[in-house]
């Protein structure tokens, strides 16, 4: 059986197609659900910067697999690091909503020195799980990552089955520990996502059913307006900007509404047919294809 097996270890077909597209094909079809999402929503934030969580993180993997001496490299280590932070980054922010402008931050006596603090609204009642729950997800992100990189890769020079780490015993030890640790980073980080998606629903029902009770209500005189006024009530849209939690916002910088170039206007893509979204779309498939390309032309393993 060992004897068997030889051929198809040390298969080329095996180490530059199918272990690299299993383990890129996760990140992949992630991938190309945002640009789904950008293209049905016709919104650039936050469906392209989802994507480019997936396109950086297959960028460090796809290195990693065809060429593992890269890992000695500090360009290899800085972009793996600034990955995981981006990760990172989108859970707190994104995924979690764990943050909020610190209503008392300033340069005031007495003012916070912190710019943000936890949310307000959580639905744990003890506030050490938050801290707890993001300190293992900062650590076990990192662990995640590394489980992107084989344990053995095909030597091009010798034509040899090489370990990518120098113990056989460590490497056999790290790959178990690391999978299930990944397990349990998602299953923690459900908990946070799931409760957040909670507050955002339970928010936007409370926004509307206020938005009901102001129209129907008109026992102070100024409820709705009659069809015989020939006017129709303002959208509620139009009067500030609608948060990720539900509820209406002021812009965050004055005088918003006269300013012709905004984030939101250059994330906004309705003015574009569908040729020229899906023109952008493509630019964003074909970077993700081409790392990949260029990383398997420039390989160290068969």
């Amino acid at each position: 059986l060992d004897a068997a097996s030889v051929p198809l270890e040390r298969s080329w077909m095996l180490h530059t197609v199918v272990l690299p597209a299993c383990t890129l094909s996760p990140l992949w079809w992630r991938f190309l659900q945002n640009l789904r999402q950008c293209y049905d929503a016709k919104q650039r934030w936050p469906y392209l910067g989802n994507a480019l969580k997936y396109l950086l993180a297959a960028e460090v993997a796809v290195f990693g697999l065809f060429d593992p001496s890269v890992k000695q490299s500090p360009l290899w280590r800085t972009c793996f690091f600034g990955a995981t932070i981006y990760q990172v980054w989108w859970d707190v922010f994104m995924d979690w909503g764990l943050l909020e402008r610190n209503p008392t931050f300033g340069s005031y006596p007495g003012a916070s020195r912190w710019p943000y603090c936890l949310r307000s609204r959580r639905l744990y009642r003890r506030k050490w799980v938050y801290p707890i729950i993001f300190g293992i997800n900062l650590c076990l992100r990192f662990v995640g990552m590394v489980t992107l990189i084989p344990p053995v890769y095909l030597s091009r020079s010798t034509g040899l089955i090489v370990n990518t780490y120098n113990n056989p015993d460590f490497q056999l030890f790290v790959g178990s520990l690391a999978a299930s640790a990944e397990i349990f980073r998602r299953t923690i980080w459900a908990l946070l996502r799931l409760e957040w998606e909670v507050i955002k629903t339970s928010n936007k029902g409370d926004s509307e059913n206020e938005v009901k009770g102001m129209t129907s209500n008109d026992s102070d005189g100024v409820g709705n307006l009659s069809e015989e006024d020939g006017m129709q009530p303002m959208s509620i849209a139009s009067s500030g900007m609608v948060g990720r939690d539900g509820r209406r916002r002021s812009p965050p910088w004055p005088f918003a509404a006269e300013k012709s170039f905004s984030f939101a206007s250059l994330s906004d893509m309705s003015h574009l047919d569908d040729i020229q979204i899906l023109s952008e779309l493509c630019v964003w498939a074909t970077v993700f294809s081409g790392i990949a390309l260029v990383a398997a032309a420039h390989r160290e393993v068969l």
